[in-house]
């Protein structure tokens, strides 16, 4: 036997299938998909195994196998095909998107022992073969008696074990328990330990169901030793009887499922400023794909988002096979719910970007919640974009495709009016809460207006929470020197340093260089002074204006792991917060308690180098008036741009009209492809190859190219490609790669900035 294999050395001369012997020992426990190491040159490298075969047309010596990582199937069919997909859609290695397919975790090698739990049942040869030892590292000799070994694990006499799972046990289970009993404030608490008190022990889940508090508020308790757990093997129960709640909708709402049942080929775009009402849309349809034998694969582009709706699939249904999936898990929990996902043992997923690639052959239903999301395209190799992967996976699966948005994006508006997609609009019609500051005519603070600072002081004395939203995590976002005048930037990439002075240091927001005690690049003076705002900033005023106010700022900075999450949802639900401050990721966020909404330099975005700045602008408001128990105040310099007089007003057909006649005019998406080439190495040579792409490229097919344009951070130039025909562009990079082999040259489909 011979496997073709893709090795993950990623070079364009590998980029492509090398043959293997398959030795005798593997044959029965390889698959297509499988991982496994062989010698490349004079390397051991990891390959995936693409194709199995008797026989070959290649007469020359070839290298057997060494090592075999996965021994069951390691990929699906499917994977493979998206990963092949990505490669080709956005020009990257093929190892590059195949290691996509598994989670991080499992990309690292896993050792993998056999533990022999009944020695007497078990085959005789094989209990001979492991010599009555408890625990055997699975060796290649060992390898030669898998299906042994498999039909074992089956009849449950032993079990294989990797360094993260072991197959063939039952997930263990946390079930809590009260720790030290002492007084507590917190109504919340207080009904959680008179739950156990009454109960004397349950899982997390129970605890939720029974007392309608959250995970995060369970971590801190345990944390604070109000409670303590154990972790066993939770009792062999039968299957809870399927329920779901009954839906109400209006006839508006009816009307929009029936088209949705009725129609199919092309993905649905749902317009709706009411998350209720999406959430029930997003619950009946995904149990009605379950209900007919199909699977449901849910997408969110944040952890708040992933949290709200797991916790409304838990409340209204039981019985059904529901996995979420986020940062939250262990991997021993994350490795549990993969193996049922690749075995089958799932009804709906809720997951987030990095989950679009699991193993489930049965779709009947994909949901991307908030598809207008920048959180969806994707900035590491390779560069892919989230819904054209989704639009792929559907098409092949023959699954339907509903796309979510509570604030339109042009070119999905775009896509309803070539009639490439069906349109489900539902627009509730609030009253109208939203307040226009012209901060030109606010002479006496630049960061709170007056009318924002009143706003405050209401919403502190009815023991509300205020939402302020900023997208500039820095204290000052540009130092200016005092003896020249120049811009303070960094030494490697020349972008503006921004000043972060609880940390005491000064930081380039592209490459993260960070300085203490700078010295201007062009006169050597230490002398500056700081410009602009940021969080830092904000905070600060805050703090000053209200010195008895709780304050919470979450951005990506303070947000960085699972604990940080489960002391804001903790907070929040303790009533332990009065002011919330933080970027756009906030808006995501609904709760009762929230009751203002500050946007404090909403036309801040309009001034990015990007076509679409002003579609960003418009979004932030949107998002914001959809919270229709809040007041909203949009804060703006530029308070006659179009996008905010069109967002203040909700009135997205009058700004997608202006916008769409724009692009139209500058051949701006959807009416052409914009990408980016960075190309880095010897310096002459860089120019060398952009200006012989451009020679080439205007001669062969329509295009417009802008730069090239040298960017120090990549120690190369990048260039901005105008197009509308990706075959072409994408033959003409090939070609002219293939001039220039010893550049490193990345392409960018779907660029989030520029």
């Amino acid at each position: 036997m011979y496997a073709k294999v893709a090795v993950e050395v990623e070079t364009a001369r590998t980029d492509e299938l090398f043959t293997y012997i398959v030795p005798e020992a593997f044959k029965s426990c390889i698959y297509i998909g499988s991982r496994v190491f062989v010698e490349f040159g004079f390397r051991k490298v990891l390959a995936y195994v693409i194709e199995l075969t008797d026989a070959i047309d290649f007469e020359g010596n070839l290298k057997e196998i060494i090592e075999i990582v996965d021994f069951e199937q390691g990929l699906t069919p499917e994977q493979i095909d998206l990963a092949r997909f990505i490669a080709l859609n956005t020009k990257s290695f093929l190892t590059s998107c195949l290691g996509l397919m598994y989670p991080g975790f499992m990309k690292s090698k896993l050792r993998k022992y056999i533990n022999v739990l009944n020695y007497q049942g078990m085959d005789a040869e094989l209990a001979m073969l492991l010599g009555m030892k408890k625990r055997i590292l699975l060796t290649r000799e060992l390898l030669a008696m898998y299906p042994k070994i498999k039909k074992e694990e089956e009849k449950g006499n032993l079990e294989i074990e990797t360094d993260v799972f072991t197959y063939g046990n039952r997930l263990k289970k946390r079930y809590y328990k009260i720790g030290q009993d002492y007084p507590v404030a917190s109504f919340k608490r207080r009904d959680i330990l008179n739950y156990l008190r009454n109960v004397q022990e349950a899982t997390a889940d129970e605890i939720k169901d029974n007392t309608g508090c959250s995970d995060f508020l369970i971590e801190r308790m345990l944390e604070e030793k109000y409670l303590e757990y154990e972790e066993k093997l939770p009792p062999r129960e039968e299957i809870a009887a399927l329920w779901t709640r009954e839906l109400n909708f209006n006839f508006e709402q009816q009307q929009l499922k029936e088209k949705f049942l009725k129609l199919e080929g092309k993905p649905f775009l749902l317009y709706s400023n009411d998350e209720d009402f999406k959430l029930d849309f997003y619950f009946d349809l995904a149990l009605a794909t379950v209900k007919a034998g199909k699977q449901v694969l849910i997408i969110t582009p944040t952890i708040l988002q992933n949290k709200i709706l797991s916790d409304c699939f838990r409340k209204n249904s039981s019985g059904y096979r529901i996995y979420t999936l986020n940062s939250r898990l262990s991997n021993n929990e994350y490795y549990y719910a993969y193996k049922n996902i690749q075995a089958g043992n799932v009804d709906i997923v809720i997951g987030m970007k990095n989950h679009i690639f699991l193993p489930m052959n049965n779709l009947g239903l994909i949901i991307l919640v908030s598809e207008e999301s920048s959180n969806y395209q994707i900035e590491q190799n390779p560069r892919y974009n989230v819904l054209e992967v989704l639009k792929y996976r559907s098409k092949c699966q023959q699954a339907k495709l509903l796309l979510s948005s509570g604030a339109l994006r042009v070119e999905t508006y775009y896509q309803y009016f070539t009639a490439k997609y069906y349109f489900l609009k539902y627009l509730r019609p609030y009253p109208a809460k939203c307040r226009l500051v012209k901060m030109r005519e606010e002479l006496e603070d630049l960061v709170l207006s007056r009318s924002l600072r009143e706003a405050l002081e209401r919403t502190l004395a009815e023991k509300k929470v205020a939402m302020l939203i900023l997208n500039n995590i820095s204290y000052n976002t540009n130092v200016l020197c005092k003896t020249c005048g120049h811009y303070l930037s960094c030494p490697k990439c020349k972008v503006s340093l921004v000043y972060h002075k609880e940390k005491g240091f000064y930081r380039c927001p592209s490459c993260n260089f960070t300085v203490s005690h700078p010295v201007c690049g062009d006169c050597g003076s230490d002398q500056f002074r700081h410009l602009g705002f940021g969080l830092e900033k904000l905070k600060e005023s805050c703090s000053h204006l209200f010195p008895k106010a709780r304050i919470f700022q979450v951005d990506s900075a303070s947000m960085q792991g699972k604990e940080d999450y489960e002391a804001f949802f903790s907070d929040l639900e303790e009533k332990e917060i009065d002011i919330l401050i933080g970027t756009n990721m906030l808006l995501d966020l609904y709760h009762p308690d929230i009751s203002l909404i500050g946007l404090i330099n909403a036309d801040g975005i309009l001034n990015l180098n990007d076509y679409r700045a002003a579609e960003s602008a418009y979004t932030t408001i949107a998002l914001a008036n959809n919270h229709p128990d809040c007041e909203v105040f949009v804060q703006a310099y530029y308070a006659e741009h179009p996008a905010i007089i069109a967002g203040i007003n909700n009135d997205f057909e009058s700004f997608y009209q202006a916008e769409i006649e724009i692009r139209k005019n500058f051949l701006y998406p959807p009416f052409s492809e914009v990408n980016t080439l960075t190309v880095s190495g010897e310096y002459k040579e860089i120019y060398y190859y952009a200006n012989y792409f451009k020679k080439i490229a205007i001669r062969i097919f329509k295009v417009d190219i802008l730069g090239p344009v040298y960017v120090p951070r990549l120690k190369g130039i990048r260039l901005i490609i105008r197009h509308q025909d990706f075959p072409k562009l994408s033959e003409l990079i090939d070609e002219v790669n293939r001039k220039f082999k010893d550049l490193t040259v990345y392409f960018e489909r779907y660029p989030k900035s520029f």
